[in-house]
């Protein structure tokens, strides 16, 4: 009996950990319409890596292939997150109890923050505030500004928004308005001031009292002082 080939089998991919990049701690399991979601093999947070780098702390007194281990888990750490200026000096997280403007203007900070406001069921602020950002990046008169304009209009800002964030009628009307009559990089600063303001009054001062970033301050005190060439800022 003549048996018609069978279609080759496509190679399963072998099981590994994913490149950690930037964009996947920095917008932290963030939703966008055009993006997947992340994969579920391997995710990072801010909080593992202080977690991890603490645990490290605990092993130093050990002794044999374990310890060396350890340290050749953490040199490779210290190095990705020193070449990327992810992990935050001492001055640095100092100075986010000092402003909160140093917070939002230090990449680490600002993922760690986001990630406090994910337990409180407000990320959404947090997400907006980085989309306006971005916006601020983009080319006047463009096809793409105008599209991406939208898209943040109708995300954050629109009644009924799937991610709407808690704006007064009036910076509503206003923010409509200036979308309506061309896109350019101030579009959303009054939403995004008006946001900006409500975190720093109301979440800000939750997020110093927190476990998140109590853990982060105590992970120098225990000795852990980040690598030494690290800097976040921007």
């Amino acid at each position: 009996m003549h048996r018609s080939p069978s279609a080759p089998s496509t190679p399963t991919p072998s099981p590994g950990i994913t490149d950690v990049s930037f964009d996947d701690l920095f917008l932290l399991n963030r939703p966008t319409p055009n993006r997947p979601p992340p994969s579920r093999r391997f995710t990072v947070t801010p909080f593992d890596i202080i977690g991890f780098k603490r645990r490290l702390v605990q092993h130093r007194p050990c002794r044999g292939p374990i310890s060396r281990t350890l340290s050749y888990l953490r040199s490779k750490m210290d190095l990705a997150l020193s070449t990327s200026s992810l992990y935050p000096s001492r001055e640095d997280v100092r100075q986010w109890e000092k402003s909160f403007d140093s917070l939002l203007n230090n990449k680490f900070g600002c993922a760690l923050f986001r990630q406090f406001l994910k337990k409180e069921f407000s990320d959404e602020n947090m997400d907006f505030w980085l989309e306006c950002e971005e916006f601020k990046k983009m080319k006047d008169g463009k096809k793409s500004t105008t599209q991406k304009a939208i898209e943040i209009y109708s995300e954050f800002v629109a009644e009924h928004a799937p991610k709407e964030v808690n704006l007064d009628s009036d910076t509503r009307a206003a923010t409509r308005a200036a979308v309506e009559a061309g896109c350019k990089p101030d579009t959303f600063a009054l939403a995004q001031n008006r946001v900006e303001q409500l975190m720093s009054k109301d979440s800000y001062r939750r997020f110093l009292r927190d476990r998140l970033f109590l853990d982060l301050l105590e992970s120098y005190d225990t000795g852990d002082n980040g690598p030494s060439t690290s800097s976040a800022r921007n």
